[in-house]
């Protein structure tokens, strides 16, 4: 398990947060990376497909812009990113891949990469879905914190408004639809399927894909005492 703060076998004290979700931002490297407004963002979330098939230079260059404006980054890869560009973002701490990180008493876990579909570079089949997200979670309950629990997945789960390719068949997983049933997260924030920006439930459990960023599309959200409070979809 990898933590933002000292976390297992401790309570994190709650502190607001304001929080911007962008998924799928395929950007080739080619100029500068266009980001939205940040200021008085405490947080950005990168749901993954960070580049267009391109690799670390580029992944780099994007982390750090948006760092240099202020916020905190954490990261999951997608199946256009590059595997290699995982072992990058592990190295500067802001992977979620398989691990649970705390920041001001809520805790982010996540999942990279998307089930196989035309030889994309990054892919995991079901199984391996399971077994990522069986990871993710036990690091995740090694954490004592009442404050609430962000699944950030690239893939979304199967059967929402969220995974609808064409905005006909559904094209999530199953492996994951299985996991957010089972441990009922407060919020997952998912991508991959471009056309299929949707907000649904399951269960207790709010599942959002904002569509890409490419096309200028995000969340935003607080993190309070209260719980989350989703602010803008755009």
């Amino acid at each position: 398990m990898s933590s933002a703060e000292p976390a297992t076998g401790a309570r994190a004290d709650i502190t607001p947060l304001r929080v911007l979700g962008l998924v799928d931002i395929h950007w080739s490297g080619h100029g500068e990376p266009r980001l939205p407004e940040l200021s008085g963002i405490d947080l950005v979330l990168l749901g993954g497909d960070l580049t267009h098939f391109a690799g670390i230079e580029v992944a780099r260059k994007l982390v750090e812009e948006i760092q240099q404006a202020g916020p905190r980054v954490l990261a999951v890869c997608g199946n256009c990113d590059q595997p290699e560009i995982e072992g990058y973002l592990e190295e500067i701490g802001i992977a979620l891949d398989r691990r649970a990180q705390v920041i001001a008493g809520t805790i982010f876990v996540g999942l990279s990469a998307g089930l196989p579909f035309g030889g994309c570079p990054y892919e995991r089949t079901e199984k391996e879905f399971a077994a990522a997200g069986a990871e993710a979670k036990a690091a995740a309950d090694e954490i004592f914190t009442s404050g609430p629990t962000v699944l950030l997945s690239h893939q979304p789960p199967y059967g929402t408004k969220c995974d609808r390719v064409l905005k006909i068949r559904h094209v999530g997983s199953r492996a994951i639809r299985e996991l957010v049933e089972e441990w009922q997260p407060d919020l997952v924030l998912c991508g991959h399927i471009h056309e299929s920006a949707g907000d649904d439930r399951i269960g207790d459990t709010r599942v959002i894909n904002p569509g890409p960023w490419r096309r200028g599309h995000s969340l935003r959200f607080d993190i309070t005492t209260d719980g989350i409070e989703i602010r803008e979809q755009t």
